[in-house]
């Protein structure tokens, strides 16, 4: 699990077989994938991107940390 920076408010996980971006609070998803699936994780991406309740600091890590699951998901 890594806390996406500025303020650790969004939290990204692997939970069994899928990676899940969600809020710590009130674990509303942004986006759930698994990230063994190149097209899945690539759709994962676009909804970071788009998603309006992310700082641009945050998607960054976000795109970091899904890669991250993705890359490590063989």
């Amino acid at each position: 699990m890594a806390q996406l920076p500025p303020d650790g408010e969004w939290l990204i996980q692997q939970i069994d077989q899928e990676v899940i971006l969600f809020h710590r609070w009130t674990e509303e998803e942004i986006v759930r994938f698994d990230p063994s699936d190149g097209n899945a994780a690539a759709l994962a991406q676009k909804v970071i991107h788009e998603d309006p309740r992310l700082s641009d600091e945050a998607k960054s890590f976000a795109h970091f940390w899904s890669g991250y699951f993705y890359g490590n998901s063989y």
